[in-house]
């Protein structure tokens, strides 16, 4: 991703998810160009049916993306680990590492959440916030 936009964090992971579901950006690029017109150009069922097909994991991402900012300014942190996040939650190592996983394939050019976790940071003010603020919060990506 070269360009960037700032949209909502669950808008641009359901991008990314688009993108990956298609086999990165390199297939994507082939299958619709640089500017996306391509899937514009798609027939809505098959638009709808491909965003439906990738919201799950985008939506997943964008939460724990959430769930790591909330993490980093309760314990007032400048960035986190996959431990400590592991730990603040009192998950399992294999949820934890899996949605890792998940976010590195949408987000890459990162390790870790931490670069958006701060852009989102701000913008906590309650525990409710947590759950509903990757539908609105907008990040730079």
């Amino acid at each position: 991703m070269t360009s960037k936009r700032q949209d909502s964090l669950l808008a641009h992971c359901i991008a990314r998810a688009i993108i990956a579901e298609v086999g990165g950006e390199e297939a994507a690029r082939e299958k619709w160009g640089d500017d996306a017109a391509g899937v514009a150009a798609k027939g809505r069922w098959a638009k709808m049916r491909l965003t439906t097909k990738v919201t799950p994991k985008a939506s997943r991402v964008a939460a724990f993306v959430v769930l790591w900012a909330w993490a980093m300014k309760d314990e007032k942190r400048d960035s986190f680990t996959i431990t400590e996040f592991r730990r603040y939650y009192a998950t399992n190592e294999r949820h934890a590492y899996r949605d890792q996983a998940d976010f590195r394939e949408l987000w890459p050019e990162y390790e870790t959440p931490d670069e958006l976790a701060r852009q989102v940071m701000p913008h906590l003010q309650t525990r409710k916030d947590a759950f509903t603020m990757h539908m609105t919060v907008p990040v730079t990506a």
